[in-house]
């Protein structure tokens, strides 16, 4: 049976948005999170991919600050 694609969103009291992508293959895991980044205004700090992206299930975290 196949994971159900799992993301994990933060939002910290200064503003700062964290995105932990879970069970999702490949160069999708960072597709999956376009859609968050476009409206976050695409003001991405860091992007840190474990090694978990390079095998068969991913994690992908990006870290957006908005302004305000």
């Amino acid at each position: 049976m196949a994971q159900k694609k799992q993301l994990q969103i933060s939002i910290s009291p200064t503003g700062e948005v964290s995105v932990t992508v879970k069970c999702i293959d490949g160069q999708s895991c960072v597709d999956e999170t376009k859609f968050l980044e476009n409206a976050l205004g695409n003001t991405i700090e860091s992007r840190e991919l474990t090694e978990d992206y390079y095998k068969q299930g991913e994690v992908d975290t990006v870290t957006n600050k908005t302004s305000g």
